[in-house]
């Protein structure tokens, strides 16, 4: 059994609200175990850890870190509409959690030195899956 992954830094649970929100925003329902997560708490900064995760974003704002609202405009038209940013490795890659059927819930790794050049699509060769779901992405990481 692996240790946990501590956070130096959470944020209390996100008002629903906001989530209704942000699936309006997006055209989409938040897959269940990332909606659950942020009920519970909203973000927050992580121990280092193996995969090099910085910072959840935040849906309700935050002095530390980067908030979602920032991320997704940011990051529009940089990734692909299907993945959604959730987290990064203060490094300029993200992680993010796919709103595709097929494998909707599913958190993959971006990884900016391979974006697209401005004014093309979002590339996809820079994408890889991660994790199953949110909640085994998280539980995976280990202290590093």
């Amino acid at each position: 059994m692996s240790v946990p992954v501590e956070y130096l830094h959470r944020e209390p649970p996100v008002d629903p609200e906001l989530i209704a929100r942000l699936e309006e925003r997006i055209g989409h329902a938040l897959p269940d175990r990332y909606r659950d997560y942020l009920l519970e708490q909203d973000g927050g900064r992580l121990e280092e850890n193996d995969r090099g995760v910085d910072s959840i974003f935040s849906l309700g704002g935050t002095s530390r870190g980067v908030g979602t609202w920032e991320s997704l405009d940011t990051y529009r038209g940089r990734v692909p509409s299907w993945l959604l940013p959730v987290a990064d490795d203060g490094a300029g890659n993200l992680f993010g959690i796919s709103l595709r059927p097929g494998d909707r819930g599913s958190v993959w790794f971006w990884d900016h030195e391979g974006q697209a050049d401005d004014g093309l699509p979002p590339a996809e060769d820079n994408v890889t899956p991660v994790g199953e779901s949110w909640v085994e992405f998280l539980d995976g990481l280990t202290p590093g």
